[in-house]
């Protein structure tokens, strides 16, 4: 797989480049995302569904200027997609061969169902694991929906209802919201049975990343990252419900609602909000990737069936190839680490499921470093809060990213933003991780060689060392003990 891929979307209402960057065969990272809002489709509707002279031109001049920026890349594999509204158009054959000509670029137009298989394939990658799920991708020409049972996509449906559809036929001519509410409904009849058993929604698409947006200002919600924001729909239907009513510009910008989807959002709401009733869905998740992310790790994991090996996280495996962060560097800190969170199990009564926080920010614990040595700690924990995306929950990503920036210290449980400590888990739960992390740092400082145990046993923990660790207890001088006990130093028998 060459080093650097584009993907190009596309769409009926924007066309977005996308450049990932390989790191190994697992890891890969975004290196250059563009978008120009060519709206392909308008004028179609009113015309048989025939693309517009204006609009294809628009399309031509933003590949023009996607060409020169693939070149400067010095991008390899150029994957371009196109979706319903050019699927639809009679005189799409006249459209990619004129693409052909005169830029040189080969266009694929993906059906509905592969459309759909694409947001999901990302989803289930990129996402913290849903065994059970439906996506959907609510677009400008279409909404494509796809259902996940154990991990694996079974199902795919395309409708033929978008945000561009639903502005032209019925927005734009200023038609009763009933006509607009019963022509979604006629399309959602489409949708099979075996999707209405289904609580967890995966919502993609720009339109409903906007939803998502408003509702975390709404919400005040600290932690401001789209993928993986969770919400019921029923704590926030009476939102959807004002976006979709509102008869101005004033009242969605009151709404939280961006200029740029202004003419969309209502349109987009109203198929959502319709849909989630439709399939009695309890629960969203919010994601940041579909089409693109689909296409390309289509691509990548070619060899992997699509999917990435279970004990794989591409996050962490994107940031140790780019820090450079060989496997025995940290491979030592990850074993006293185990052993640490074993030895003190019962006391600290820690879910088995913190074990893979722990585990991962050992692995990263370094990243701080290649910035500078001074305050290394709080470099750490920025980059692993923008970095750690794919596969996490907000706690994932806060949680590993606070332990980073703990050291041992109170910053472990007093978090860098007041709000946080609604999404990070209990105080005593953070003093135990922190302390257990600060102390695996510390002892795996010494050499990577020492075989250390551990023993805890009526207040006293004993670790029992191969060599003399002289400057030890200098070092956990400031370090934050979950509850009070010793520790002691016993030298094993080399013999």
């Amino acid at each position: 797989m060459p080093k650097r891929t584009a993907v190009i979307d596309i769409g009926s209402n924007s066309i977005r480049l996308v450049i990932y960057q390989r790191t190994s065969r697992f890891g890969f990272h975004l290196i250059c995302e563009k978008k120009a809002q060519s709206r392909i489709s308008e004028g179609s509707f009113q015309n048989n569904g025939y693309l517009q002279e204006e609009a294809i031109q628009r399309v031509i001049d933003a590949l023009y200027a996607f060409k020169f920026i693939i070149k400067d890349y010095k991008v390899r594999k150029t994957l371009i997609v196109a979706t319903a509204a050019v699927r639809n158009a009679p005189n799409r054959s006249e459209f990619i061969q004129r693409v052909r000509k005169e830029l040189k670029l080969n266009i694929k137009v993906i059906d509905g169902n592969k459309e759909a298989y694409f947001g999901a394939l990302a989803a289930i990658n990129l996402l913290p694991l849903q065994k059970d799920a439906i996506t959907i991708d609510i677009g400008g020409g279409s909404s494509d929906i796809a259902l996940i049972k154990n991990g694996k996509i079974t199902q795919t449906l395309s409708l033929d209802i978008g945000t561009i559809t639903l502005k032209e036929l019925f927005f734009d001519k200023n038609r009763p919201i009933n006509e607009v509410i019963f022509f979604i409904r006629e399309k959602l009849q489409a949708i099979p049975k075996e999707f209405k058993r289904v609580s967890n929604i995966i919502a993609i698409g720009g339109v409903l990343r906007a939803l998502a947006k408003s509702i975390m200002i709404k919400n005040d919600y600290s932690f401001r990252k789209i993928h993986a924001f969770e919400y019921e729909y029923q704590k926030e239907k009476e939102h959807f419900n004002k976006i979709v009513s509102a008869t101005n510009n004033k009242e969605l910008e009151k709404l939280h609602i961006k200029p740029n989807r202004f003419d969309t959002i209502r349109q987009g709401v109203l198929i959502f909000q319709l849909f989630l009733e439709a399939t009695n869905a309890k629960k969203v998740i919010t994601s940041g990737v579909g089409l693109r992310e689909g296409v390309f790790l289509h691509d990548k994991l070619r060899n992997s069936k699509g999917y990435f090996p279970k004990e794989i996280n591409p996050s962490i495996v994107s940031i140790i190839d780019r820090f450079n962060i060989l496997e025995r560097s940290y491979k030592n800190r990850v074993k006293i680490a185990k052993n640490l969170f074993e030895v003190f199990k019962n006391e600290s009564k820690l879910n088995d499921r913190f074990l893979r926080h722990l585990i991962d920010a050992c692995k990263i614990s370094d990243i701080g470093k290649d910035l500078t040595i001074y305050n290394e700690h709080k470099h750490a924990y920025y980059i692993a809060s923008q970095e750690l995306n794919w596969q996490y929950t907000h706690e994932d990503m806060l949680l590993i990213a606070t332990l980073l920036r703990s050291k041992g210290d109170k910053l472990i449980y007093k978090p860098l933003h007041k709000e946080h400590k609604k999404i990070l888990p209990s105080k005593e739960e953070l003093k135990w991780l922190g302390f257990i992390y600060t102390l695996s740092d510390i002892l795996d400082s010494y050499s990577s060689k020492n075989k250390l145990q551990f023993h805890f046993e009526n207040n006293s923990l004993t670790i029992h060392s191969q060599i003399k660790l002289p400057l030890f207890f200098y070092e956990i001088r400031n370090l934050k003990f979950p509850k009070k006990f010793d520790i002691q130093i016993k030298l094993l028998d080399k013999s």
